[in-house]
């Protein structure tokens, strides 16, 4: 008996005709059932199911909320409608001054997120570009921003890895990054790395920047908002050991 007879017959399955190929086998190859109606939603049901209740594949934890920023998120500093989830996207007003810092606190983790600016409206020339980021080990706040290390946003200095009331990091670049960018309004992406005191900073896909004994260590993720319309998507974290 094979190992999806051997489930079926325990109760760990349900009957062969909710699934894509039968126990049964025929010249060698497994007996296909064809699927109609209900059952053949239930496959792609049970799959999404599981990427919600156990995370990603590869690891990662979606920190997207799916009715309501508070599922995981906090907001500080902010006004209450400074942010709003509009069709899967985190919506920031950009004004007040403030952040979304994450329920949970991190330490060792690898943390992706996609950003994009409101393109409408701007109008100031280079390098006058708006303002926004990602904030990492935050504590406590100390005049609108918390103590952290900050990974920017900001258009024209994207990558940039530094210190924010009292933080600090060492060998870490900060100020302008025109290399492998996209036009200003598109989505970019950032992929922060936190490991062994060591912080990694991929800017759509390629490494930009790398520091040294960081401190803080450990600490929450935040999402921030500084003067101008910014989106957030695809924010997820998969922590390390």
């Amino acid at each position: 008996m094979n190992r999806w007879a051997t489930a079926y017959k325990t109760g760990r399955l349900g009957p062969p005709e909710f699934y894509a190929c039968s126990p049964g086998r025929t010249g060698g190859r497994q007996k296909r059932t064809r699927l109609a109606g209900p059952a053949a939603v239930l496959p792609s049901v049970l799959i999404a199911a599981g990427a919600v209740l156990f995370g990603q594949p590869d690891g990662f934890v979606s920190l997207m909320p799916l009715s309501d920023l508070t599922e995981h998120w906090t907001v500080e500093g902010s006004a209450s409608d400074t942010w709003s989830l509009r069709n899967g996207i985190i919506a920031c007003t950009g004004k007040p001054d403030g952040f979304l810092r994450s329920r949970k606190t991190y330490r060792h983790f690898i943390f992706r997120a996609e950003w994009r600016f409101q393109r409408e409206g701007w109008n100031r020339d280079p390098p006058a570009y708006p303002n926004a980021g990602y904030f990492i080990h935050a504590g406590a706040i100390d005049r609108t921003w918390p103590r952290s290390l900050e990974i920017q946003g900001h258009y024209g200095e994207a990558g940039s890895l530094f210190g924010v009331r009292g933080g600090s990091v060492t060998g870490a670049h900060r100020g302008p990054v025109h290399d492998n960018r996209r036009p200003f309004g598109e989505w970019e992406s950032i992929e922060i790395t936190s490991l062994d005191g060591t912080v990694t900073v991929k800017l759509n896909g390629k490494k930009m920047n790398e520091g040294r004994e960081i401190d803080p260590s450990e600490g929450n993720i935040c999402l921030q908002s500084e003067g101008w319309p910014v989106y957030y998507r695809n924010v997820s974290i998969r922590e390390l050991e």
